[in-house]
C-alpha cells in the first residue's frame, strides 16, 4: 500500500510538471517546516550541517542534495537530487518532520520552484562556475536565477553580505526577516543591518576565529572555530562560512542557540555525514584527502588550508574539471594550485559534458604550465581510474595525496582497496 501511494503521488508530480511546462504556475503546498539553499559553492555542506542541527533538535529530516535524498538516517537515492522533483519525493514520505532542500542552478532553470514557499532560504554566493550554460552568460543573470530561492522564503532570508549580487536580492524578498552573513566583522553592510535591529552572523578574527550570532546589538551566542571540528580550528574557512549559514537558517526555523552549538561539536565531515567533502583517509602510510572543488575559488581555499595545516612530507594533487566550463575557467583552476604540490595528475571527469577526451585535463595542465609548473611535474591521465592508479603510487610515508573528484564514491572504493 505504501509503494502504491508513493507511485500515485509521483504520477501526480509528473502531471504537475507537464502543467507547469505549459506556463501554468501551479504551486504545491509545503506541509512541513522547510529550508531552501542555493549558491555556486557550499550548498551541499550547508544543507548537511543544517540537517545535523535539526536532527540534534529531535526532528526527522528530509534532505535532498547533489549527493542524494535521505529521510533521517535512511538513504533513499544516491546521485544528484538538487531539484523540486526529489524534494517532492521526500515530502510525500509521512516520516518527514522538516525539510532541507538544495536548489541547484540546473533544477531552477529547468523546473523553477514548484512549491508555494518555504520557511527560510539562503543564497550563499554567485560565482562564474556555470556561465555559458542554458542561456546564462553573466553573473547578474545567474543571480536572477538564484533569486527565486530568496523570494520563496516566508520567515527569513539569509544572504551573503560579502557578495554584492546576493545583497541586491534584498529588494526582491517578501520574508519577514533578513539575516546577513559575513566573513568580515567590519563589513559596513553588517554594521548598518544590525543598527536596524536585524539578525546577522559574522566571523570575528580578532584572536581566534569565532562565529557571532547577533540580533541588533544583542549577542545571541558565539561559537569558537575550535568547537567546529569540520573547520580544523578555523583553518578550513569554507566550513566556517557554511556553518554561519546553517546556524542562521536553523535559528530562523526556531532552533535554540545551544542546540546549534552542540550540533556543530558533533558534526564531522566524513564519508557518512558528508561524502566527498573533506574526507580524510588515514589507513595508508600516507594521508589521502578526497574532496570536491569546482573552480578556482574552491581550490584557493583548499590551498590555504593545506598551507596552514603544514602537512609534513610531499604533497600530490589529482584533480579534474567539469567539461562544460569555459577554457579560461579550467585554466584558472590550474593557476590556483600551481607551485603548491610536488606533482599534479590531471584527468577528465567521467562525464565529458561535450568536450573531446583529455581536452579538459590538458587545459588544467596548460593552466599549471602558464603559472610556472614544469611539464615533468604534470601527468595527464587517460581516465579517472588511470589517474588514481598513478596517484596512489606516488606518495611515501607521511606524504599527502589530495584527490579532487566529482565521483567520490568510486574514488573512495579504490582508495580503500589500496589499503588491503
Amino acid at each position: 500500500m505504501k509503494n502504491f501511494r508513493i507511485k500515485f503521488l509521483m504520477l501526480r508530480w509528473r502531471l504537475i510538471k507537464i502543467i507547469r511546462q505549459y506556463g501554468v504556475n501551479f504551486k504545491i503546498d509545503l506541509n512541513i517546516p522547510s529550508a531552501f539553499v542555493t549558491g555556486s559553492v557550499g550548498k551541499t555542506t550547508t544543507c548537511r550541517m543544517l540537517a545535523a542541527i535539526l536532527t540534534e533538535n529531535g526532528q526527522i529530516v528530509a534532505l535532498s542534495t547533489t549527493q542524494g535524498i535521505y529521510i533521517g538516517k535512511e538513504t533513499i537515492r544516491i546521485g544528484d537530487s538538487s531539484n523540486c522533483t526529489h524534494a517532492y519525493r521526500l515530502l510525500i514520505d509521512k516520516r518527514a518532520q522538516t525539510g532541507v532542500f538544495e536548489m541547484a542552478r540546473g533544477g531552477l532553470i529547468e523546473q523553477g520552484i514548484a512549491f508555494d514557499g518555504c520557511d527560510v532560504a539562503a543564497v550563499l554566493n554567485v560565482y562564474d562556475n556555470h556561465l555559458g550554460l542554458q542561456g546564462i552568460n553573466t553573473r547578474k543573470e545567474m543571480a536572477h536565477v538564484k533569486s527565486a530561492v530568496a523570494k520563496s522564503a516566508r520567515k527569513m532570508v539569509v544572504l551573503n553580505a560579502d557578495d554584492s549580487l546576493c545583497l541586491a536580492m534584498r529588494d526582491q524578498i517578501a520574508a519577514s526577516s533578513t539575516c546577513l552573513v559575513s566573513m568580515l566583522p567590519d563589513n559596513p553592510e553588517i554594521i548598518d543591518h544590525m543598527r536596524t535591529g536585524e539578525f546577522a552572523v559574522f566571523l570575528d578574527n580578532k584572536k581566534e576565529p569565532v562565529i557571532n550570532m547577533c540580533k541588533g546589538s544583542e549577542l545571541i551566542g558565539a561559537i569558537p572555530a575550535i568547537e567546529i571540528p569540520d573547520s580544523y580550528d578555523g583553518l578550513f574557512r569554507p566550513a566556517l562560512f557554511n556553518a554561519m549559514f546553517a546556524a542562521a537558517l536553523a535559528y530562523g526555523m526556531g532552533v535554540k542557540f545551544n542546540v546549534i552549538r552542540n550540533a556543530f561539536r558533533n558534526f564531522h565531515s566524513n564519508e557518512e555525514t558528508n561524502p566527498g567533502r573533506m574526507n580524510f583517509h588515514k589507513h595508508l602510510p600516507f594521508k589521502v584527502l578526497i574532496t570536491w572543488a569546482d573552480g578556482a575559488k574552491a581550490l584557493d581555499e583548499l590551498v590555504y588550508f593545506i598551507r596552514e595545516m603544514n602537512f609534513p612530507g610531499e604533497k600530490y594533487l589529482m584533480f579534474c574539471s567539469m567539461g562544460n566550463r569555459p577554457d579560461r575557467f579550467i585554466k584558472d583552476m590550474g593557476k590556483s594550485v600551481a607551485g603548491i604540490f610536488t606533482h599534479y595528475i590531471c584527468y577528465d571527469h567521467d562525464d565529458l559534458r561535450g568536450r573531446p577526451p583529455l581536452e579538459a585535463a590538458q587545459l588544467l595542465g596548460e593552466g599549471l604550465i602558464e603559472n610556472g609548473v614544469k611539464r615533468e611535474g604534470i601527468t595527464i591521465a587517460s581516465s579517472r581510474r588511470n589517474g588514481l592508479e598513478i596517484a596512489l603510487n606516488k606518495p611515501s610515508i607521511n606524504d599527502l595525496l589530495v584527490v579532487c573528484t566529482f565521483a567520490s564514491d568510486a574514488v573512495r572504493k579504490e582508495v580503500l582497496l589500496k589499503g588491503k
